[in-house]
This record gives C-alpha cells, sequence and structure tokens, in this order.
C-alpha cells in the first residue's frame, strides 16, 4: 500500500513538472526567437520525403544534413553545379550557423556556375557572382558574425574573381562594380563627400520630416507614377536612375530634378539616396569606410601628411573592407590563427594590388560595351608599406620570431617599388625606399647576394637590375617590346596630363635602350643592335595612335600637346613617320616586307 502511495505521488509530481515545463515553453521559444537562435526555418520547395524527415527526426536532423551534405559534394564533382546549388540552400536552412556551407554554396555560384556559363554571355556570369557574394553578405555573415572565414571568403570573391585576371569576363566585373559605385560616390571620390554622405539621414521617416524634402518627394510621385507605391530602397534607385537616364522616365519627373535643382533640397535628397543604398544594399557602414579611407588610403606622393581615399571603383578596396570588418569583428588580436593570418594576407595582397593595378579607366572600345584599363597607382605605397610593417609586427610576436613568409614579400615589394618610382621619375622617392630596404634587409640577411647587392649605390643598383631582368632575353625583340611598352605608357600619361610619370616612363625606356645596346647592340649591331631611340619612339607612338582600344578624345589631346608644348619630338615624330612612309612604299615596290622594329 505504502508502495503505491508512492508511485501515485511520483507520477503526480512528474505530470505536474511536465505541465509546469509546457507553461514555460513559450517564454523559452520567445527568448531563444529574440536572441536569434532560432534554426528550425521551414524548407521551401523541398520534396515531402525531405521536409518530413527534418520535422519527424527534431534532433537527429543534423543526419539528414550530413546526407544533404554528401550529395552536394558528389553533384559538384560531377559537374551538376545547379542541383548542388539547391541541395546546399536546404542546408544552410537546416543549419545556419555552419560556416562551411555557406562557403560552398557562395563558391559554387561565383565560381563554378559562373563558368559553366559562356563567357559571350558575360551578364549571366556577372548576375552568378553577384549571387555568390550577396549570399555570404546578406544572409551567411548576419547569421554568423564571429565567422571570422565569411568574411574572408567573401573578400576573396572581390579580390580574386573580380580583381584578378583568371575569369574571361573580370573585365566586365570590374567595369559594372566601378560604375556603380561613380554612381554613389562620385569622381574622384574626395574625404568631405564620404562625411557628407556619413551625416546623411539613415531612416526615411527622419528624411521626410523635412517639409522641402517631403514636397520633392510628392511631386516625384506625381510626376511619374513608377515613384509611387513603392519602398523606400527602391525609390531611392529609381531617383538615381533618373538622374543618369531620364529619358527612361516621363518629361515630367525630369523637370522637378530641374526646378529644385541646385538647391539644398535636391542634394540633401541626393546624398540620402546614395548613402540608402550603400547601407542598405551594399551593406556598407560608412562611417567604416571613412576609417578605411583614413589607414589604407593614397597617399600624396610629394606631401606625405596629404592623404586621399581610397579607390572604391577598385574591387580590391572592398577586399580590403570585408577582411578588415572580419578582423575587427570576429579576430582575436591576442591568438595565433591561421584563417586570420589569411585573412590579414587578404588585406595587405589587395593593398600591393592596388598599388600595382589601382588606376582604373574605363574607355570606348569602339566595339560596343566600355572596357576597363589597370594602370599602377605608385599613391598607394606608403599605405602598402605600412600595412607590411604591423602584419610583420603582429607577426614576429604571434609566430615567436622571424615570419618568413611576410618578411620575404615584404623585401620583394621594396625592391620592386624602387624600380618603378625610379623608372616614373621619382627619384628622391626611390632613394627613400632603397634607404629603407638597405636598413631592413641589408644588415641581417642570411643571403650574401642581398647583402653585397644593397651596399651598391642607387644608381647602379636599379642599373643592374635592368641588366639581370635582360639576362634571360634570347635577342633584340624582347628589349624593344620592353621600350615600346615603357613610351606607349608615356605617351598615355601625357595625354592624361600627368607629366611626371610620362617622363619617367620615357627616361626609364632610354636607360633600358642604352644598357641592352651597351650589352649586345654595340658588340652585333647588325645582328643583335637595336633601331634608333627616335625610330622606336615613333613606333610607340603609332600604335598608340593605331590602338582601337583608346578614346579618340585621348589621341587628340595627345596630338594637340605635342605640337605645341614639344614641337621638337612632334617634328622628330613628323620626319619618322616620312621616313616610314618612305620606306614602305619602297617595300610595296619592290615586294618586300614593310620594316618592322
Amino acid at each position: 500500500m505504502k508502495d503505491n502511495i508512492i508511485i501515485v505521488l511520483c507520477v503526480v509530481v512528474g505530470l505536474g513538472l511536465l505541465l509546469g515545463g509546457s507553461l514555460m515553453l513559450p517564454g523559452i521559444h520567445q527568448a531563444r526567437e529574440d536572441m536569434g537562435l532560432v534554426v528550425n526555418a521551414s524548407l521551401e520547395n523541398a520534396p515531402p520525403s525531405l521536409a518530413f524527415a527534418t520535422v519527424a527526426m527534431g534532433a537527429f536532423r543534423g543526419l539528414v544534413v550530413d546526407v544533404l551534405w554528401i550529395r552536394a559534394d558528389r553533384l559538384k564533382e560531377e559537374g551538376l553545379f545547379f542541383d548542388a546549388k539547391q541541395l546546399a540552400e536546404w542546408i544552410t536552412v537546416l543549419q545556419p550557423r555552419f560556416s562551411t556551407v555557406w562557403v560552398f554554396h557562395a563558391w559554387n555560384m561565383a565560381y563554378n556556375i559562373s563558368v559553366a556559363v559562356p563567357a559571350e554571355q558575360w551578364e549571366e556570369r556577372w548576375r552568378w557572382v553577384r549571387n555568390g557574394l550577396e549570399l555570404l553578405r546578406d544572409r551567411g555573415i548576419p547569421m554568423n558574425p564571429q565567422s571570422i572565414i565569411l568574411y574572408r571568403e567573401l573578400a576573396w570573391i572581390f579580390q580574386h574573381k573580380m580583381g584578378a585576371l583568371s575569369d574571361d569576363c573580370h573585365r566586365y566585373y570590374k567595369r559594372e562594380l566601378a560604375l556603380e559605385m561613380r554612381r554613389l560616390l562620385g569622381q574622384p571620390e574626395t574625404n568631405e563627400y564620404f562625411e557628407q554622405l556619413s551625416n546623411a539621414p539613415q531612416e526615411w521617416d527622419r528624411l521626410l520630416t523635412n517639409e522641402t524634402v517631403a514636397a520633392f518627394v510628392e511631386e516625384l510621385k506625381n510626376a511619374d507614377s513608377v515613384f509611387t507605391g513603392v519602398e523606400p530602397m527602391e525609390f531611392a534607385k529609381k531617383y538615381l536612375g533618373l538622374r543618369e537616364q531620364p529619358k527612361k522616365y516621363k518629361p515630367a519627373a525630369f523637370s522637378v530634378i530641374d526646378k529644385y535643382r541646385d538647391t539644398p533640397t535636391l542634394e540633401q535628397f541626393d546624398l540620402f539616396a546614395k548613402s540608402y543604398v550603400l547601407r542598405r544594399e551594399w551593406k556598407y557602414d560608412i562611417s567604416f569606410m571613412q576609417e578605411m579611407n583614413h589607414t589604407y588610403g593614397r597617399v600624396n606622393i610629394e606631401d606625405p601628411n596629404d592623404r586621399m581615399p581610397l579607390n572604391w571603383e577598385h574591387p580590391d578596396t572592398h577586399a580590403i573592407y570585408w577582411a578588415s570588418l572580419g578582423l575587427k569583428v570576429a579576430g582575436k588580436p591576442e591568438t595565433y590563427s591561421i584563417d586570420e593570418k589569411n585573412t590579414d594576407r587578404i588585406v595587405f595582397h589587395s593593398l600591393q594590388s592596388l598599388y600595382r593595378t589601382g588606376d582604373m579607366v574605363i574607355y570606348p572600345t569602339g566595339q560596343g560595351q566600355e572596357t576597363v584599363l589597370t594602370l599602377p597607382d605608385l599613391a598607394m605605397f606608403d599605405s602598402c608599406n605600412q600595412a607590411w610593417e604591423r602584419s610583420i609586427d603582429k607577426y614576429v610576436n604571434l609566430e615567436k620570431g622571424n615570419p618568413k613568409a611576410v618578411r620575404g614579400g615584404h623585401r620583394n615589394f621594396l625592391e620592386n617599388a624602387v624600380h618603378s618610382f625610379y623608372r616614373a621619375g621619382y627619384r628622391r622617392k626611390a632613394a627613400r625606399i632603397y634607404t629603407q630596404l638597405r636598413r631592413e634587409y641589408g644588415a641581417d640577411t642570411e643571403d650574401i647576394r642581398f647583402k653585397a647587392d644593397y651596399q651598391k649605390p642607387l644608381i647602379e643598383w636599379v642599373r643592374d637590375r635592368i641588366l639581370h631582368e635582360q639576362e634571360s632575353s634570347i635577342g633584340p625583340k624582347d628589349a624593344t617590346e620592353q621600350i615600346i611598352f615603357s613610351l606607349r605608357l608615356g605617351y598615355y600619361y601625357y595625354s592624361l596630363r600627368k607629366d611626371s610619370q610620362a617622363q619617367g616612363y620615357e627616361q626609364w625606356a632610354e636607360e633600358i635602350y642604352k644598357a641592352y645596346q651597351a650589352r649586345s647592340g654595340e658588340v652585333e649591331q647588325g645582328r643583335m643592335g637595336l633601331p634608333s631611340f627616335g625610330f622606336l619612339k615613333y613606333q610607340s607612338f603609332r600604335q598608340f595612335m593605331e590602338d582601337p582600344f583608346y578614346p579618340v578624345a585621348l589621341k587628340q589631346s595627345l596630338i594637340g600637346r605635342i605640337q605645341v608644348e614639344r614641337p621638337e619630338l612632334f617634328k622628330q615624330l613628323q620626319e619618322q613617320e616620312a621616313e616610314w612612309l618612305k620606306q614602305v612604299e619602297e617595300s610595296a615596290q619592290t615586294g618586300a616586307f614593310a620594316p618592322n622594329p
């Protein structure tokens, strides 16, 4: 009897506890939702068997994910990228805290699926690349803000897929990104404009508290129905479209723009629209963009205190932003991590890329779409150099020694910088960099060759490097190509009124010419020697003028400047052209080939 009473009491207590626990469940579930811990989202478009399995198995849904993951990986290996994409989407719903699946899914879209599309369909490729980066940026990172690998992978898409040369359509990606940023940030970007964007209202309701702005918005709605009944983001994007392509909208809409032109109202709304798109669509924190500008921005070569913004038209700048944000939010500065080191590498490799290719020019080809030309941006040297040094200091402490991979790259970077500044005409800057190179790598290096090299005077060291670069040449063709390339680059900079760079490249070409002639040309002029330097200058000029990728206006600017400011060069080019045409005519009469440098 006593035992039965105890059993009954236990059953009653147990039932009471179960009832009490069930009453607490709604509050617990609400708390989990408030803290973003609920991951049991429903699957859309999933087969009934999969949907049932995920609900019925409860805590064992991880087994379902394992099966899906194995299947998705197999589909990827078989080249069935679209099927793998669908499975990966289901996995991200089932386990959104699993960072690796976000990486897999984004990589599959940006790399595998995009290149499965023919290169001629570049718009479709670009759409898949954007799908990949948007998945990480808009879904993966918000769900896993402390996962540094997601920031790194997002930065990698900008740096490698868009910024490098591996994809046949990379120029299209660069152009589309550059045009979008130019639309939002203007050209050239200035620190003052970033400040104005940062101070612009962030919320639509707050913007409309200004009565004149609210009146402007109502007038746009009345002028064109496309502005009626749309979300703030859509309104802002349509406004920007109206400013760029007014013919796509009703004339009355652009009349509203004309009415408010040069007024504080239009300026305020314009700043709001651009900052709103940057914040809401591109997910950029404008204050952090400013921080990146102040830390890594371009530095005036003549005035190191004058730091300008980064070039946000370039993919590598976006790579720096996301990698730096990952280090700030998810990094552990006092603890060594290979993921963090690889994220650091994204930053200074992107800075190095900006130094080498950060000067972007968008120009018409005459054959449809515009294209992009990238040129070195020497103003990025100081920021890049400082980032290398900070990274060296960080990993000397964390790795308890000499981080060879970092220091070796820094030494190569300084060596190349000496040459770049020297041949661009910035000889004093080249000398300062050479002094740093000797100080940091000349005394304590274990490599005797470097120790001996760094004892030479700057001019001798640079010219020895010129000779060293030419030692592998098999004949005069390589030297000729180097000279003509440098001269063409000089003409290009001269047409853009960048005279110091133009002079530097012309001097560099002449030094290559003299060094080659001293080594090979004077000994065997007939077999190994080069044509006259004047002839090569004309040939490079002719190639520049005949190149369809340079716009006509640029060529006209070049001719006009040479004719007015350098009449002696203009006369030399005329004489060389007459001689060239004479040789072409004689060759045509005799049936011989025209002379070729």
